[in-house]
């Protein structure tokens, strides 16, 4: 909301009328000093700050005063912090006109101290939403580009789940920014351009590595196209009330966590390790077999999303789409405008 700019507008002040002489033993009059209110409008906006603020605007010729207040927009803060802030605003008031005086002026400074106090936050339900900052605009959830070893996570047997990253404190290789989750089906490269060799002859006698092979994700990032892992996180902002589908699939593997303590904890703004995905796709040689699942949001509410998806080895794939309860499935969506956020919005203690 737009600050009301007071720089532009002009007070005006009447200057003192001439009185004119007049002989009492002529006229056998009383002049005395009628006092006139004056007709004024009060204008009451918000915005946001901390300070109540007065400002009055006199009219240059005829017409009312104008009282401008400006009103803080209130934010609930809770969960162990607190801050007092202390402001001057400046208030101009006038004195009484009167028929035998001139109009004049008075400016006062008025300090104005706001304080706020913490309360105690409400828990947060598991799969439920969170809190976030208040303003954090959409940006788009973060996607980050994880190694993943040949082989490893997304491969039937590897050992490594969708957590690996996290149990072994991995680095991103790269980052950004995405309002989408999607990218499509590739095919092996030309085996003339990109050399194949093969790290594993005795376990994956087949599996081979394509020397310089990559390929688009989102976010503008590349990847090694012949195994990777790229994790999105961030919060979904619910545009309506009712039943969603949320719809997953992969080559090699995308699991999907949604909500408070499945995609990260809302209080600390950590992922676990241990939670149980909401949602899992796997799919290879082509076969990506999409699975859905039903969660039940609240219009406006911000939900936490954390979807890792894997390559072990070869081509990829990747779809995630949300289903609007007003939505049919075939209009589902995997780009979200204005409806996702990085992780960086919570608001987390």
């Amino acid at each position: 909301m737009v600050r009301l700019s007071l720089i532009n507008l002009v007070a005006c002040s009447i200057g003192a009328t001439a009185a004119q002489t007049v002989d009492g033993s002529d006229l056998d009059l009383e002049v005395d000093s009628v006092t006139h209110p004056e007709p004024r409008v009060t204008t009451t906006i918000p915005y946001l700050g901390t300070t109540k603020t007065w400002t009055t605007l006199r009219p240059c010729s005829t017409g009312p005063v104008i009282v401008v207040i400006q009103t803080p927009i209130k934010v609930t803060q809770c969960g162990g912090h607190s801050a007092t802030t202390s402001h001057t605003a400046t208030q101009t008031t006038p004195t009484t006109v009167t028929s035998s005086e001139t109009k004049t002026t008075n400016t006062a400074s008025h300090t104005t101290t706001s304080s706020s106090s913490s309360s105690k936050c409400p828990e947060p339900t598991p799969g439920g939403p969170c809190r976030v900052r208040y303003g954090c605009p959409a940006q788009g959830l973060d996607i980050a580009y994880y190694a993943n070893p040949f082989g490893g996570y997304s491969r039937q047997g590897s050992g490594l789940s969708s957590s690996y990253y996290l149990t072994q404190d991995l680095r991103p290789r790269a980052a950004s920014l995405t309002n989408q989750t999607y990218f499509p089906q590739d095919t092996p490269p030309d085996a003339s351009a990109f050399p194949r060799v093969y790290p594993r002859p005795a376990d994956l006698p087949g599996a081979w590595y394509a020397v310089g092979w990559t390929r688009a994700t989102n976010g503008g990032l590349a990847v090694d196209a012949n195994n990777f892992t790229v994790v999105y996180t961030g919060f979904y902002r619910a545009p309506e009330s009712g039943v969603f589908r949320l719809c997953t699939t992969a080559d090699n593997e995308n699991d999907v966590f949604w909500g408070h303590g499945a995609a990260f904890d809302c209080v600390t703004g950590r992922a676990d390790p241990k939670a149980r995905p909401t949602v899992v796709s796997t799919g290879g040689n082509y076969i990506n077999g999409i699975n859905c699942t039903d969660v039940t949001l609240a219009e406006g509410e911000y939900y936490p999303l954390r979807s890792v998806t894997g390559n072990w080895q070869g081509p990829s794939a990747f779809n995630l789409t949300v289903k609007r309860p007003s939505e049919s499935f075939e209009n589902r969506k995997n780009i979200f405008d204005g409806l996702v956020f990085p992780h960086s919005c919570g608001s987390y203690f």
